[in-house]
């Protein structure tokens, strides 16, 4: 059996500045990844006629070389804050976005989107 994975992944992000006291970050992140399956077989079966009880084991691993494969293409957005309000306490904003497409689904579609926000203290002791 042979099995072939390619995973990209490109980031790009930039941080800023803008008094002493508040910063901004924010990026992008693509991923792209592909998965397959070749050459599936079953030796042990060679010579043998397995008891199918109903069971088509040819269907079968055609079917998981099929399943096997993957093509993903995820994207994700972020942007956060930064606010010092004195030396020792930091308040937190961020934000990303997520869009999720699998073009090979094959046990339920996965395809959709998240949102997450969150915010947090910082506390320096």
């Amino acid at each position: 059996m042979e099995y072939n994975t390619e995973v990209h992944t490109l980031l790009l992000s930039a941080d800023f500045e803008a008094t002493e006291k508040l910063k901004f970050n924010g990026g992008v992140i693509f991923n792209w990844s592909e998965a397959e399956m070749d050459n599936l077989s079953a030796s042990y079966y060679e010579g043998k006629q397995p008891g199918s009880f109903g069971y088509d084991h040819a269907v079968a691993f055609a079917t998981w070389e099929d399943n096997s494969d993957l093509d993903v293409e995820e994207i994700e957005y972020y942007l956060g804050c930064s606010y010092d309000i004195n030396e020792r306490l930091t308040i937190n904003l961020n934000a990303s976005y997520t869009d999720y497409s699998d073009d090979e689904p094959y046990l339920y579609d996965t395809d959709g989107d998240l949102l997450l926000v969150n915010a947090g203290l910082t506390f320096r002791f």
